[in-house]
């Protein structure tokens, strides 16, 4: 790796590069509303971190510094990308570590993020612990569809 750096995307452009890569992570997106959904987390202080090899985007993590009875104040980890093509360089750790240390510099002690179970052995190996909790979801029309209703269909 030569000079890896790291900034906030702020600008409509510099988010629309950002696509291609955020779209390996979050195949759902679509580029005609990327930037819209953005700004959309944008108001609820969700931050694009792109991270630099030169001049090119190689990662991505989306941020949000938050606080939860559960947690307490923390910075949460949305997503994290590398560029396929150049995974297994350092770029994922790098930013990484870009991230705890402005956290560290906000009196921020801890970063949390929900991890797929192919990205595990990259975490364990920065140190990352894994918690007991286990993400879940529901349409909230299948939640709201009474049992015997469903045994019906």
């Amino acid at each position: 790796m030569t000079d890896f750096t790291c900034r906030v995307l702020r600008t409509d452009d510099e988010i629309e590069t950002a696509f291609p890569l955020m779209s390996m992570l979050r195949p759902r997106l679509r580029r005609e509303t990327f930037l819209t959904e953005v700004r959309r987390q944008q108001i609820q202080g969700y931050e694009l971190i792109g991270g630099f090899d030169g001049d090119r985007l190689v990662a991505l993590a989306g941020v949000r510094r938050t606080h939860t009875l559960s947690r307490g104040e923390h910075v949460f980890v949305d997503d994290l990308v590398t560029d396929e093509r150049l995974q297994r360089r350092g770029h994922g750790t790098c930013m990484l570590r870009w991230l705890a240390a402005r956290a560290a510099a906000e009196g921020i002690a801890r970063l949390y993020l929900d991890s797929r179970d192919t990205a595990r052995g990259f975490y364990e190996k920065l140190g990352l612990m894994f918690l007991t909790s286990i993400p879940c979801w529901i349409d909230t029309a299948r939640l709201l569809t009474p049992p015997d209703a469903e045994a019906r269909r």
